[in-house]
């Protein structure tokens, strides 16, 4: 890091002025989407089918803050490829400690919607440094296929994800937690080699 960047007790206080404003606009979503939904119990099909209308309703009440917290991410995130494994992991303990942690998954899809339309490669790093600092902690098949689209996107684009994966790889938690079968450091190093790679992504790239 160096004298000109923003140290990461900034970013500690950018974020944690966020915590409100995330927090009640993802409480107002999910009662939002609880309303349109209904109730919980019937036929799979029929409450599958009232899935289109629940989202939308939550996607009714905006963006909120993302705006503002994805810009404070393009920040972090840059700092975050350029830093050591210590500051690494640093980093992500700040980020996990707010509620700005909830829009990560949101981000890797934002960057992958990024290079779908030309975007710089910059977004390729940035995204695999969000998965990263998610470290799988929601639900890892869920973090799998986002990383997946990101490759893909990246693919797209004309871009060669194994050197990023590779090198975010190494400044990513290098210890398994209770929410994932692998720790983030090899699902992200040795993506390329997985199952899941094998039987839903290399096929696209034929």
């Amino acid at each position: 890091m160096t004298d000109e960047e923003p140290s990461l007790r900034s970013f500690q206080d950018r974020l944690e002025r966020l915590d409100t404003p995330i927090r009640k606009w993802r409480e107002a979503r999910e009662r939002s989407f609880a309303a349109a939904f209904g109730p919980k119990q019937g036929r799979l099909s029929n409450l599958m089918a009232r899935l289109p209308q629940a989202a939308s309703a939550a996607a009714a009440l905006g963006l909120g803050p993302r705006d503002e917290v994805f810009a404070i991410f393009d920040e972090l995130f840059d700092l975050y490829a350029r830093s050591d494994p210590p500051h690494c992991a640093i980093i992500r303990g700040i980020v996990h400690e707010r509620e700005a942690r909830v829009l990560l998954e949101d981000y890797v899809a934002y960057a992958s919607g990024i290079l779908k339309q030309g975007g710089r490669p910059e977004w390729l790093e940035r995204g695999v440094v969000a998965a990263s600092i998610d470290d799988q902690r929601r639900d890892y098949r869920d973090w799998l296929m986002s990383l997946g689209d990101l490759y893909l996107s990246a693919h797209a684009a004309h871009l060669d994800p194994s050197p990023v994966l590779k090198r975010i790889a190494a400044r990513s938690n290098p210890e398994r937690h209770q929410a994932a079968p692998t720790p983030t450091r090899e699902a992200l190093g040795k993506f390329e080699d997985s199952a899941y790679f094998a039987t839903s992504i290399l096929p696209q790239l034929r």
